[in-house]
Protein backbone atom coordinates (compact mmCIF):
# COMPACT_ATOMS: atom_id res chain seq x y z
CA UNK A 1 0.00 0.00 0.00
CA UNK A 2 0.99 3.64 -0.44
CA UNK A 3 1.71 5.04 3.01
CA UNK A 4 3.24 8.45 2.31
CA UNK A 5 3.53 10.82 -0.65
CA UNK A 6 5.39 14.07 -1.14
CA UNK A 7 4.49 15.58 -4.51
CA UNK A 8 4.16 18.86 -6.39
CA UNK A 9 0.70 18.83 -7.98
CA UNK A 10 -0.25 21.32 -10.73
CA UNK A 11 -2.78 23.86 -9.51
CA UNK A 12 -3.01 27.50 -10.53
CA UNK A 13 -4.22 29.34 -7.43
CA UNK A 14 -3.73 32.29 -5.16
CA UNK A 15 -1.06 31.31 -2.59
CA UNK A 16 -2.36 29.75 0.60
CA UNK A 17 -1.72 31.82 3.69
CA UNK A 18 0.09 29.52 6.07
CA UNK A 19 2.56 32.17 7.14
CA UNK A 20 6.21 32.55 6.15
CA UNK A 21 9.61 31.57 7.46
CA UNK A 22 12.35 34.09 6.65
CA UNK A 23 16.05 34.57 7.22
CA UNK A 24 17.28 38.11 7.67
CA UNK A 25 20.89 39.05 6.92
CA UNK A 26 22.98 41.01 9.44
CA UNK A 27 22.30 44.17 7.40
CA UNK A 28 18.56 43.46 7.92
CA UNK A 29 17.92 42.62 4.27
CA UNK A 30 16.04 39.47 3.33
CA UNK A 31 18.24 36.42 2.71
CA UNK A 32 15.47 33.95 1.88
CA UNK A 33 11.86 33.16 2.66
CA UNK A 34 9.57 30.16 2.27
CA UNK A 35 5.87 29.60 2.71
CA UNK A 36 4.65 27.49 5.61
CA UNK A 37 2.39 24.50 5.11
CA UNK A 38 -1.17 24.36 6.36
CA UNK A 39 -2.95 21.29 7.68
CA UNK A 40 -6.01 19.94 5.86
CA UNK A 41 -8.28 17.55 7.73
CA UNK A 42 -9.67 14.54 5.88
CA UNK A 43 -11.49 11.38 6.94
CA UNK A 44 -11.84 10.65 10.68
CA UNK A 45 -9.78 13.76 11.57
CA UNK A 46 -6.68 12.47 9.73
CA UNK A 47 -4.76 15.34 8.18
CA UNK A 48 -1.89 16.11 5.83
CA UNK A 49 0.21 19.16 4.99
CA UNK A 50 -0.06 21.30 1.87
CA UNK A 51 1.56 24.54 0.75
CA UNK A 52 1.69 26.74 -2.33
CA UNK A 53 4.84 26.61 -4.46
CA UNK A 54 5.97 28.09 -7.75
CA UNK A 55 4.89 31.37 -9.28
CA UNK A 56 3.51 32.62 -12.59
CA UNK A 57 5.10 36.05 -12.28
CA UNK A 58 1.77 37.66 -11.50
CA UNK A 59 1.39 36.64 -7.87
CA UNK A 60 -0.30 33.25 -8.38
CA UNK A 61 1.17 29.89 -7.34
CA UNK A 62 1.53 27.17 -9.96
CA UNK A 63 1.63 24.04 -7.80
CA UNK A 64 0.29 22.62 -4.56
CA UNK A 65 2.87 20.69 -2.57
CA UNK A 66 1.33 17.72 -0.77
CA UNK A 67 3.14 15.98 2.09
CA UNK A 68 1.44 13.23 4.05
CA UNK A 69 -0.34 9.89 4.12
CA UNK A 70 -3.10 9.74 1.47
CA UNK A 71 -4.38 6.37 2.72
CA UNK A 72 -4.91 7.65 6.25
CA UNK A 73 -6.28 10.96 4.91
CA UNK A 74 -8.97 9.18 2.87
CA UNK A 75 -9.66 6.13 5.07
CA UNK A 76 -8.92 7.40 8.56
CA UNK A 77 -6.36 4.60 9.07
CA UNK A 78 -3.42 2.89 7.37
CA UNK A 79 -3.85 -0.64 8.69
CA UNK A 80 -4.11 -1.63 5.03
CA UNK A 81 -4.80 0.28 1.87
CA UNK A 82 -4.43 0.73 -1.86
CA UNK A 83 -1.23 0.60 -3.90
CA UNK A 84 -2.84 2.58 -6.73
CA UNK A 85 -0.77 5.74 -6.38
CA UNK A 86 -2.57 7.76 -9.05
CA UNK A 87 -6.07 7.04 -7.71
CA UNK A 88 -5.07 7.84 -4.13
CA UNK A 89 -3.38 11.12 -5.00
CA UNK A 90 -6.16 12.17 -7.36
CA UNK A 91 -8.88 11.64 -4.74
CA UNK A 92 -6.71 13.37 -2.13
CA UNK A 93 -6.18 16.30 -4.53
CA UNK A 94 -9.92 16.68 -5.15
CA UNK A 95 -10.68 16.47 -1.42
CA UNK A 96 -8.07 19.13 -0.62
CA UNK A 97 -9.35 21.44 -3.33
CA UNK A 98 -12.89 21.12 -2.00
CA UNK A 99 -11.77 21.74 1.58
CA UNK A 100 -9.76 24.84 0.64
CA UNK A 101 -12.33 26.06 -1.91
CA UNK A 102 -9.82 25.90 -4.73
CA UNK A 103 -10.97 25.34 -8.31
CA UNK A 104 -8.46 23.39 -10.42
CA UNK A 105 -8.43 23.90 -14.17
CA UNK A 106 -9.39 20.94 -16.38
CA UNK A 107 -5.79 20.57 -17.52
CA UNK A 108 -4.65 20.41 -13.88
CA UNK A 109 -7.20 17.70 -13.06
CA UNK A 110 -6.16 15.72 -16.12
CA UNK A 111 -2.46 16.04 -15.27
CA UNK A 112 -2.99 14.76 -11.73
CA UNK A 113 -5.25 11.94 -12.89
CA UNK A 114 -2.58 10.80 -15.38
CA UNK A 115 0.29 11.19 -12.91
CA UNK A 116 2.05 14.04 -14.70
CA UNK A 117 3.71 15.40 -11.57
CA UNK A 118 6.96 14.84 -9.70
CA UNK A 119 7.49 12.95 -6.46
CA UNK A 120 10.05 13.78 -3.79
CA UNK A 121 9.13 10.92 -1.46
CA UNK A 122 7.15 7.71 -1.70
CA UNK A 123 6.57 5.21 1.11
CA UNK A 124 5.37 1.70 0.21
CA UNK A 125 4.51 -0.93 2.79
CA UNK A 126 2.88 -4.30 3.19
CA UNK A 127 2.00 -6.46 6.19
CA UNK A 128 2.96 -10.08 6.85
CA UNK A 129 0.83 -12.38 8.97
CA UNK A 130 2.60 -14.31 11.73
CA UNK A 131 0.96 -16.75 14.16
CA UNK A 132 0.91 -14.28 17.10
CA UNK A 133 2.07 -10.83 18.10
CA UNK A 134 4.83 -12.45 20.14
CA UNK A 135 6.13 -14.02 16.93
CA UNK A 136 6.23 -10.56 15.35
CA UNK A 137 8.23 -9.20 18.28
CA UNK A 138 10.55 -12.22 18.18
CA UNK A 139 11.16 -11.61 14.45
CA UNK A 140 12.07 -8.00 15.16
CA UNK A 141 14.45 -9.01 17.96
CA UNK A 142 16.14 -11.54 15.69
CA UNK A 143 16.34 -9.16 12.71
CA UNK A 144 17.97 -6.51 14.90
CA UNK A 145 21.06 -8.69 15.25
CA UNK A 146 20.84 -11.02 12.27
CA UNK A 147 20.10 -8.75 9.33
CA UNK A 148 21.76 -6.05 7.29
CA UNK A 149 21.55 -4.08 4.04
CA UNK A 150 24.23 -2.07 2.26
CA UNK A 151 23.48 0.52 4.96
CA UNK A 152 24.73 -1.96 7.56
CA UNK A 153 22.96 -3.33 10.63
CA UNK A 154 19.60 -1.83 11.59
CA UNK A 155 19.07 0.76 14.29
CA UNK A 156 16.30 0.16 16.80
CA UNK A 157 14.11 2.87 18.28
CA UNK A 158 10.78 2.56 20.03
CA UNK A 159 10.16 -0.97 18.79
CA UNK A 160 10.92 -0.09 15.15
CA UNK A 161 13.94 -1.32 13.18
CA UNK A 162 15.51 1.06 10.66
CA UNK A 163 17.89 0.08 7.87
CA UNK A 164 19.42 3.29 6.50
CA UNK A 165 17.33 5.52 8.73
CA UNK A 166 19.20 8.72 7.83
CA UNK A 167 19.82 7.89 4.19
CA UNK A 168 18.91 10.61 1.69
CA UNK A 169 18.06 7.93 -0.88
CA UNK A 170 16.18 4.95 0.53
CA UNK A 171 15.53 3.14 3.77
CA UNK A 172 13.51 0.25 5.15
CA UNK A 173 11.78 -0.03 8.49
CA UNK A 174 9.90 -2.82 10.24
CA UNK A 175 7.59 -2.82 13.22
CA UNK A 176 4.63 -4.54 14.83
CA UNK A 177 1.46 -3.00 13.41
CA UNK A 178 -0.61 -4.22 16.36
CA UNK A 179 1.65 -2.33 18.77
CA UNK A 180 1.80 0.78 16.61
CA UNK A 181 -1.96 1.41 16.55
CA UNK A 182 -2.00 1.21 20.35
CA UNK A 183 0.57 4.01 20.68
CA UNK A 184 -0.92 7.47 21.42
CA UNK A 185 0.53 9.05 18.28
CA UNK A 186 -0.85 6.38 15.94
CA UNK A 187 -3.98 5.27 17.80
CA UNK A 188 -7.02 4.56 15.66
CA UNK A 189 -9.88 7.09 15.77
CA UNK A 190 -12.45 6.17 18.41
CA UNK A 191 -15.07 5.10 15.89
CA UNK A 192 -12.61 2.69 14.24
CA UNK A 193 -11.43 1.00 17.43
CA UNK A 194 -14.62 -1.05 17.61
CA UNK A 195 -14.15 -2.44 14.10
CA UNK A 196 -12.16 -5.54 13.15
CA UNK A 197 -9.09 -3.40 12.39
CA UNK A 198 -7.29 -3.90 15.75
CA UNK A 199 -7.79 -7.67 15.65
CA UNK A 200 -6.50 -7.87 12.06
CA UNK A 201 -3.42 -5.76 12.87
CA UNK A 202 -2.52 -7.65 16.04
CA UNK A 203 -0.28 -10.33 14.47
CA UNK A 204 1.04 -8.33 11.52
CA UNK A 205 4.66 -7.53 10.80
CA UNK A 206 4.77 -4.27 8.81
CA UNK A 207 7.76 -3.67 6.53
CA UNK A 208 8.00 -0.26 4.90
CA UNK A 209 10.17 1.05 2.06
CA UNK A 210 10.94 4.78 1.90
CA UNK A 211 12.12 6.14 -1.47
CA UNK A 212 13.38 9.73 -1.55
CA UNK A 213 13.82 12.15 -4.45
CA UNK A 214 17.39 11.19 -5.39
CA UNK A 215 16.58 7.50 -5.49
CA UNK A 216 13.35 7.99 -7.43
CA UNK A 217 15.22 10.06 -10.00
CA UNK A 218 18.05 7.53 -10.25
CA UNK A 219 15.49 4.77 -10.84
CA UNK A 220 14.02 6.78 -13.71
CA UNK A 221 10.70 7.55 -12.07
CA UNK A 222 10.53 11.16 -13.23
CA UNK A 223 6.76 11.32 -12.96
CA UNK A 224 4.22 9.51 -10.78
CA UNK A 225 2.48 8.12 -13.87
CA UNK A 226 5.42 5.76 -14.38
CA UNK A 227 4.52 3.93 -11.17
CA UNK A 228 1.56 1.64 -11.76
CA UNK A 229 0.31 -0.55 -8.91
CA UNK A 230 2.14 -3.52 -10.45
CA UNK A 231 5.37 -1.50 -10.73
CA UNK A 232 5.06 -0.38 -7.12
CA UNK A 233 4.77 -3.99 -5.94
CA UNK A 234 7.76 -4.92 -8.11
CA UNK A 235 9.92 -2.11 -6.73
CA UNK A 236 8.97 -3.02 -3.16
CA UNK A 237 9.96 -6.66 -3.69
CA UNK A 238 13.29 -5.67 -5.25
CA UNK A 239 14.26 -3.59 -2.24
CA UNK A 240 12.98 -6.15 0.25
CA UNK A 241 15.41 -8.62 -1.32
CA UNK A 242 18.24 -6.32 -0.27
CA UNK A 243 17.65 -7.37 3.33
CA UNK A 244 20.22 -10.01 4.19
CA UNK A 245 19.14 -12.38 6.94
CA UNK A 246 21.46 -14.70 8.87
CA UNK A 247 20.55 -17.53 11.20
CA UNK A 248 21.51 -17.76 14.84
CA UNK A 249 25.06 -19.05 15.13
CA UNK A 250 25.78 -22.02 17.39
CA UNK A 251 29.18 -21.79 19.06
CA UNK A 252 31.86 -24.35 18.35
CA UNK A 253 33.58 -26.04 21.29
CA UNK A 254 36.63 -23.84 20.78
CA UNK A 255 34.52 -20.67 20.86
CA UNK A 256 32.63 -21.91 23.89
CA UNK A 257 35.89 -22.32 25.77
CA UNK A 258 36.57 -18.63 25.15
CA UNK A 259 33.39 -17.77 27.01
CA UNK A 260 33.85 -16.48 30.55
CA UNK A 261 32.90 -19.24 32.97
CA UNK A 262 29.90 -17.23 34.20
CA UNK A 263 28.38 -17.26 30.69
CA UNK A 264 28.80 -20.94 29.85
CA UNK A 265 25.91 -22.19 31.94
CA UNK A 266 23.71 -19.40 30.62
CA UNK A 267 24.58 -20.42 27.06
CA UNK A 268 23.86 -24.07 27.81
CA UNK A 269 20.46 -23.24 29.27
CA UNK A 270 19.66 -21.03 26.28
CA UNK A 271 20.73 -23.75 23.84
CA UNK A 272 18.32 -26.31 25.28
CA UNK A 273 15.39 -23.90 25.08
CA UNK A 274 15.13 -22.35 28.54
CA UNK A 275 13.27 -19.06 28.74
CA UNK A 276 16.07 -17.06 30.36
CA UNK A 277 13.86 -14.00 30.91
CA UNK A 278 12.05 -15.96 33.62
CA UNK A 279 14.99 -18.13 34.71
CA UNK A 280 17.65 -15.51 35.44
CA UNK A 281 17.45 -12.48 37.73
CA UNK A 282 16.62 -9.41 35.65
CA UNK A 283 19.98 -7.69 36.11
CA UNK A 284 21.86 -10.92 35.33
CA UNK A 285 19.76 -11.54 32.23
CA UNK A 286 20.48 -8.13 30.70
CA UNK A 287 24.15 -8.22 31.67
CA UNK A 288 24.65 -11.69 30.15
CA UNK A 289 22.67 -10.75 27.03
CA UNK A 290 24.88 -7.74 26.42
CA UNK A 291 28.07 -9.76 26.85
CA UNK A 292 26.88 -12.66 24.69
CA UNK A 293 25.88 -10.38 21.82
CA UNK A 294 29.60 -9.86 21.28
CA UNK A 295 29.77 -13.56 20.32
CA UNK A 296 26.80 -13.29 17.94
CA UNK A 297 24.36 -14.89 20.38
CA UNK A 298 21.12 -13.21 21.40
CA UNK A 299 19.54 -14.99 24.35
CA UNK A 300 16.40 -12.87 23.87
CA UNK A 301 15.59 -15.17 20.94
CA UNK A 302 14.48 -18.30 22.67
CA UNK A 303 15.67 -21.64 21.30
CA UNK A 304 12.97 -24.20 20.59
CA UNK A 305 12.91 -27.96 20.22
CA UNK A 306 11.40 -27.51 16.76
CA UNK A 307 14.00 -27.62 13.93
CA UNK A 308 15.92 -24.31 13.72
CA UNK A 309 12.94 -22.33 14.94
CA UNK A 310 15.37 -20.03 16.69
CA UNK A 311 15.70 -18.03 13.50
CA UNK A 312 12.03 -17.02 13.76
CA UNK A 313 12.10 -17.86 10.09
CA UNK A 314 13.53 -14.49 9.06
CA UNK A 315 14.02 -15.22 5.37
CA UNK A 316 10.92 -17.36 4.96
CA UNK A 317 8.70 -14.50 6.10
CA UNK A 318 10.30 -12.10 3.62
CA UNK A 319 9.74 -14.60 0.83
CA UNK A 320 6.05 -14.96 1.68
CA UNK A 321 3.25 -13.00 0.06
CA UNK A 322 1.96 -10.02 2.04
CA UNK A 323 -1.28 -10.52 3.97
CA UNK A 324 -4.38 -10.07 1.83
CA UNK A 325 -6.83 -7.29 2.52
CA UNK A 326 -9.85 -8.92 4.21
CA UNK A 327 -13.14 -8.95 2.29
CA UNK A 328 -14.97 -7.30 5.21
CA UNK A 329 -12.87 -4.17 4.71
CA UNK A 330 -14.61 -3.58 1.39
CA UNK A 331 -18.06 -4.41 2.74
CA UNK A 332 -17.61 -2.04 5.68
CA UNK A 333 -16.04 0.65 3.47
CA UNK A 334 -12.83 0.74 5.49
CA UNK A 335 -10.58 0.95 2.45
CA UNK A 336 -10.16 3.11 -0.62
CA UNK A 337 -12.14 1.93 -3.63
CA UNK A 338 -9.01 1.53 -5.77
CA UNK A 339 -7.59 -1.26 -3.58
CA UNK A 340 -7.51 -4.82 -4.87
CA UNK A 341 -9.17 -7.54 -2.82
Amino acid sequence: MIDWVSAALPLAHQPLNGGMVMKIKPDESLDWSTRCAISVVGSHEASLQVKSIGGDGQGAATHLYLHGNPSKFLQGHNVFGSDDLLALVYDTYRTICDALKLTPQLQDLKAVREGRYSLSRLDINYSYALPTREDVLAWLRAAEFKSRTRHGRPASKGGTLYWGKNSRRWSIKAYCKGEEIEAPKHRLPINLRETKLPEWADDKLRIELVLRAKQLKEMGFIEAGMLSAAEIRKVYREYLERLEMNEQIALTTEQLLEFPQKLRSTYTLWQIGEDLRSTLPKTTYYRHRKEMLEYGIDIAIRQESKPRNNVVPLVRILEAEPAEIPSWAFKEKLIHASARC
